[in-house]
């Protein structure tokens, strides 16, 4: 996917000395980069656009490949990064700002005409099969920890715009994981009819609960800062008028 770099100036705060670079990837309807490549939306950067609004703090905002993102947001100082899963193996790596959805599971998607899914009751019965996964996502690290192994179980995709049309187009994989909240934005983006789809299993232990996290060596003015701001909007309502724009968007969501 091309770099997406826009800068945003928010309010100047004299007391905060460094500005933020603010890191993504493209995931509708979380954050969702324009055609153009000059444009971004979503129900996540709603929220994180109104934290860092009432933060009064400057960011700069760029799009790249999920693997780079999070690279970046791992290794250089004051860099942040939306929508992030927080799970354990990531826990320290990071300073965790908050939370920005509510719960919401990983699932196992099929093709209605293959017939395994029949057979999937346990994520064990998917140990017969090859999944495909973004690599170094939630959904690739939770596999792993469930013993599923690369390159026998596990498929791995460097570019998650391709998970659908994978499974449409490769017989050879049998199932991909995605959400509730993505599946008909990955549909469209993939240009299949999402009828032809079917949740096929709910993986409970593996939650897609996404956050705002930080780099480690981040202000701590501006760590104490969002943090402060991001709870406020769960807690005045603002989180919700959120949703209920995006709901629509999201017609499987429960």
């Amino acid at each position: 996917m091309p770099m997406l770099a826009l800068i945003f100036y928010g309010f100047q705060c004299q007391s905060f000395a460094s500005n933020i670079t603010l890191v993504t990837e493209n995931l509708p309807p979380y954050q969702i980069v324009g055609k153009n490549n000059h444009d971004i939306s979503g129900f996540a950067y709603d929220i994180i656009k109104e934290t860092f609004k009432r933060s009064k703090i400057n960011y700069t905002l760029a799009a790249y490949p999920w693997v780079r993102s999070y690279n970046l947001s791992l290794n250089k100082a004051n860099t942040c990064i939306f929508s992030i899963a927080r799970i354990p193996i990531r826990e320290a790596k990071f300073t965790w700002i908050g939370q920005i959805t509510e719960k919401n599971n990983a699932v196992v998607w099929g093709l209605k005409s293959n017939k395994n899914s029949q057979q999937i009751q346990t994520l064990d019965d998917l140990k017969k099969y090859v999944i495909a996964v973004n690599q170094d996502d939630v959904t690739h690290l939770g596999m792993l920890k469930n013993g599923f192994i690369e390159g026998k179980h596990l498929y791995l995709l460097h570019n998650t715009n391709s998970l659908i049309n994978l499974l449409v187009t490769r017989p050879e994989i049998d199932f991909i994981i995605a959400d509730d909240i993505t599946i008909s934005y990955r549909a469209d983006l993939a240009g299949v009819d999402i009828k032809l789809l079917q949740r096929v299993l709910e993986i409970d232990n593996l939650p897609l609960d996404f956050y705002l996290a930080c780099n480690k060596n981040t202000d701590k003015k501006i760590i104490a800062t969002l943090t402060d701001n991001l709870a406020e909007i769960h807690q005045d309502g603002t989180y919700l008028k959120i949703l209920a724009h995006w709901k629509n968007k999201m017609p499987h969501l429960k």
